[in-house]
């Protein structure tokens, strides 16, 4: 039986009026990531879904590749899901996963990855390559390009085959009742709304069910616990992973996201940029990538306008292409549970 302390409650944001979900954005080529957000309500639920938190106790400041691996294997003994965002292509955040899953320790603490970029039409596929078998490239590939008429073709990037290849070769030294499994999040062609409902079955199945601790990894807006009202009137079906895992198994998933430097997007023409030094100052350490809790101030009391500005961009009139989050009262201790800060970019 897993040791999990009693999660502690959080109240709700005042803006939390519906369900959340959303898409993500790549740090460097954003064409095809705008968000239209298009006005009709298609799903509502209940005015408040409080945010229960895990009891996990993160360092003041995890410095580092190798003490941010640490604290994220240490919070195993508290969750069973670990919910690591990314910023697509950017390279730190690749290396943060490379440094987990070679870690000594992860295969004995975790049995299940779930990814963003592989489709679960292709499962078949993914477990014959993650178990040591010749599968021809052009197969192969068919896994993460499933996944293209939502994920705009990031997936093709170096980054993604690498990290299952790292699996593999994990998996090559263990025995096979040791291994690890690589799970598609993603439904495949044809998904249109419902990604995050496939994702969260899968959890249900491989994860939560059969008590088993896991991985899932998507990009981080997926992993926001909160977003601005007029937000949730583009999400269709999907309420947002993170949120709907929380709603439940309250207290049992650590959110993590990225925090850092990113372009403006293209369509946006003007907007504040992130003041980081705010950041930097807040910091014992000048070391990059640093892991801290949102939920302790001062990093819980900064504004997710500021700091996720760039992540989710909207269109819809009136105004022009502007952030999501733009006049939004959200602090990024309503966002996720805790970020690693990447640092601006001179880091």
């Amino acid at each position: 039986m897993r040791g999990v302390r009693p999660p502690r409650s959080v109240l709700p944001s005042a803006t939390s009026q519906v369900p959340i979900s959303r898409h993500s954005i790549r740090p460097a080529s954003l064409s095809g990531a705008i968000l239209a957000l298009v006005g009709t309500l298609l799903l509502r639920a209940p005015a408040v879904l409080a945010q229960v938190r895990p009891d996990v106790h993160l360092p003041a400041e995890a410095v580092g590749m190798d003490a941010i691996v640490d604290a994220l294997l240490a919070a195993y003994d508290h969750v069973p899901l670990i919910a690591l965002g990314e910023a697509h292509e950017r390279r730190v955040d690749s290396a943060l996963r490379l440094a987990l899953v070679r870690h000594p320790d992860f295969a004995k603490r975790v049995r299940v990855i779930v990814i963003e970029c592989a489709a679960v039409t292709e499962q078949a596929t993914l477990d014959r390559y993650i178990r040591g078998a010749t599968v021809p490239s052009a197969q192969l590939a068919r896994v993460w390009r499933a996944t293209a008429e939502t994920t705009n073709g990031f997936c093709d990037a170096a980054p993604y085959p690498a990290f299952l290849a790292a699996i593999r070769t994990l998996n090559a030294r263990l025995e096979p009742s040791a291994r690890i499994r690589v799970l598609g999040g993603h439904p495949g062609p044809g998904a249109g709304p419902g990604i995050e409902g496939t994702a969260a079955r899968v959890l249900e199945n491989q994860v939560f069910g059969p008590h088993q601790n896991g991985l899932v990894i998507f990009g981080a807006a997926h992993f926001f616990l909160d977003a601005p009202p007029a937000y949730y009137t583009s999400v269709g079906a999907d309420m947002g992973l993170a949120r709907r895992l929380n709603r439940d198994h309250p207290g049992q998933i650590l959110t993590v996201i990225p925090i850092g430097d990113l372009p403006r997007p293209p369509a946006v023409q003007t907007d504040t940029p992130p003041d980081y030094a705010k950041l930097d100052r807040a910091l014992k350490s000048t070391a990059r990538p640093v892991l801290v809790s949102l939920q302790r101030p001062p990093f819980s009391d900064f504004t997710a306008e500021e700091f996720l500005g760039r992540t989710l961009t909207t269109c819809l009139p009136p105004g022009g292409c502007r952030s999501v989050f733009k006049g939004s009262p959200l602090t990024l201790r309503g966002m996720a549970d805790a970020a690693i800060y990447v640092g601006s970019g001179r880091h």
